[in-house]
């Protein structure tokens, strides 16, 4: 008998290691080409937008996740967006049927697809859209955001962007890049500052360690 007990439990653990390891081969990864568009990547320039994809349409501004951005029109199903402040890279909109992303991702691929594919999303809702959410681990300012059907839950576009999500995200995005040359050192800077999102210019001058006054 206690033979017997110890070949179930050896059985036992042994089925449940392999139903672990299965699971764990279903579920896929994140990769850096996953938060890129065609060879265009978040942060690029304008000029290289227009090297890797080509000449847009026209170029208008649209808000995205509540800010506005200048949207760069290659056709109804794809808008590239920059940031006014920079024309560098924050978004790209897609709504192209035909696109595929990385492992076969498409229009219409379920969760299984995407769990298989990049693992677990969060989930987000907004302007009464459901999206699935996956922030780069090299750098969580990075989304895939992949809208998704309400009810049968299977991709509906792609969103791809470096727009903010949190109010942590929204007070970075909103100061701005600051100018490299009115930087003092490698130290702490003595004068910090950069534009908002409204292009308002505000600055701070550090006194002493205790105090920094606004300019």
């Amino acid at each position: 008998m206690k033979k017997l007990s110890v070949c179930l439990l050896v059985f036992v653990l042994t089925l449940a290691a392999c139903s672990a390891a299965l699971a764990a081969k279903k579920s896929g990864s994140l990769q850096p080409v996953d938060f890129t568009f065609k060879g265009a990547a978040l942060g690029d320039t304008a000029a290289v937008m227009q090297e890797k994809l080509g000449e847009p349409d026209f170029d208008t501004d649209i808000v995205v996740l509540d800010q506005t951005v200048k949207c760069y029109v290659y056709s109804a199903d794809l808008k590239v967006c920059t940031d006014p402040r920079t024309d560098r890279i924050v978004a790209f909109v897609c709504k192209d049927k035909e696109y595929k992303a990385r492992d076969g991702v498409t229009y219409g691929a379920t969760r299984a697809k995407l769990i298989n594919t990049y693992g677990k999303a969060d989930k987000e809702k907004r302007d009464g859209n459901l999206y699935y959410v996956y922030r780069n681990p090299d750098d969580e300012r990075q989304k895939l955001m992949l809208q998704m059907e309400p009810t049968d839950y299977y991709v509906e576009s792609f969103l791809i962007t470096s727009l903010p999500l949190t109010e942590d995200e929204l007070a970075e995005y909103e100061m701005g890049e600051f100018p490299a040359e009115l930087f003092g050192g490698d130290d702490e800077p003595e004068l910090n500052g950069g534009f908002n999102s409204k292009g308002e210019w505000w600055a701070s001058y550090k006194v002493n360690d205790n105090v920094r006054i606004g300019i």
